[in-house]
């Protein structure tokens, strides 16, 4: 069973933005007096700015239609886009680059809020306050969106264009932001089959997230 409950809607939002913005700040440098201009080179950032940026959108469309009761979800599709990209930054962090959570040994804060905090209150969102069954077959394929366009502009952009798109831990080592995706270090073989094993991956995390919507819309009509 959903919460219906609008201002609890409401509260978990403006928690979830107060992560976030703490977060994108904090990993921006702007907390320090310094922004860090590698800043959005890095899913991680673009992923979340992307979340924060719905998610006040979404706060005040669902304040300003309060007394509504078909106004339950802004903009669906972009809130699954939202959701799948954050999914994908909160497990590529965690297999793939958990050692950088780290720092002289002590966690880095902003990136636990925005790896693992903001992604699975996005994830509870969902699960506690949208209507079920509204997602579409089709849907797993386009929530991909902002990864495709992500790795078209990191490739294009630090590839043929000669970019320096490094960041985090590769600032000193490529100009890619990620190592996995430099053709240099990876191989051309290697960052293809990364890219196509995760797209596909992540689509097929969108289907079982699609499977969940299903299951649990049935058993709310029980």
């Amino acid at each position: 069973m959903r919460i219906r409950n609008k201002m609890a809607s409401v509260v978990w939002k403006v928690v979830l933005l107060a992560f976030g913005t703490y977060g994108l700040l904090d990993g921006a440098g702007i907390l320090a007096g310094a922004y860090t201009p590698a800043f959005p080179h890095m899913f991680t950032n673009v992923s979340n700015l992307f979340a924060w940026a719905y998610f006040l959108i979404a706060t005040i469309w669902l304040v300003r239609n309060r007394e509504d009761e078909e106004a339950v979800t802004f903009a669906p599709q972009v809130k699954y886009t939202a959701t799948i990209s954050l999914l994908v930054t909160m497990l590529i962090a965690h297999f793939l680059l958990f050692d950088a959570m780290f720092k002289d040994g002590q966690l880095v804060w902003h990136l636990v809020f925005l790896h693992y905090v903001v992604p699975i209150m996005t994830l509870l969102d969902w699960a506690l306050f949208d209507e079920k069954g509204k997602m579409p077959v089709w849907g797993p394929l386009a929530w991909m969106s902002l990864v495709v366009v992500y790795l078209a502009v990191v490739m294009i952009g630090a590839g043929p264009l000669g970019l320096n798109l490094g960041g985090g831990t590769t600032a000193d080592v490529t100009r890619y932001p990620y190592t996995f995706l430099d053709p240099a270090l990876s191989g051309v073989g290697g960052v293809v089959a990364f890219c196509g094993v995760m797209l596909v991956a992540f689509v097929a995390l969108g289907y079982v997230l699609f499977g969940l919507d299903r299951l649990l819309a049935r058993l709310d009509r029980r």
